[in-house]
């Protein structure tokens, strides 16, 4: 496949952000920007459809958005059962009608965590520290 070429038009304090960066690693800024978005976009093929939308409309969340998901957790219900479940499991005394409810539970922590994660990116690729998703800070400039 060829390369294509794009044109984007970046705010001037983006621009001198990245072209910095791009100096501190030797590199030329086209290098430096092609990697961040090849780096930057979630491989989003080896997920199923609905979860697949679902991450890449996070993109669109404003940071305030962003940053409720990077906190989202199960409810401390959800949690419980899924504890009490997986101890179950790991015991080998999981009854059989236990088994679609910890796969619902599963399902779900896992869905969470993926999002989670992309809204964590998402935040440290718009200059948020995201080392504690419990703290709110402004990005670095």
């Amino acid at each position: 496949m060829s390369p294509q070429t794009v044109t984007i038009h970046l705010p001037e304090a983006f621009y001198e952000r990245v072209q910095r960066a791009a100096q501190m690693q030797q590199r030329s800024l086209e290098d430096f920007l092609l990697d961040a978005v090849i780096t930057g976009t979630p491989l989003l093929d080896d997920l199923p459809p609905e979860l697949a939308g679902e991450m890449a409309a996070l993109v669109l969340l404003n940071d305030a958005g962003l940053w409720l998901v990077a906190r989202r957790t199960l409810s401390p219900e959800k949690q419980e059962q899924l504890d009490t479940l997986l101890h179950k499991r790991g015991r080998g005394e999981l009854r059989s009608e236990e088994q679609p409810v910890l796969d619902e539970l599963l399902s779900e922590y896992e869905r969470v965590i993926l999002a989670r994660s992309h809204a964590a990116v998402l935040l440290k690729q718009r200059g948020y520290d995201v080392s504690d998703p419990s703290v709110v800070n402004k990005p670095a400039e």
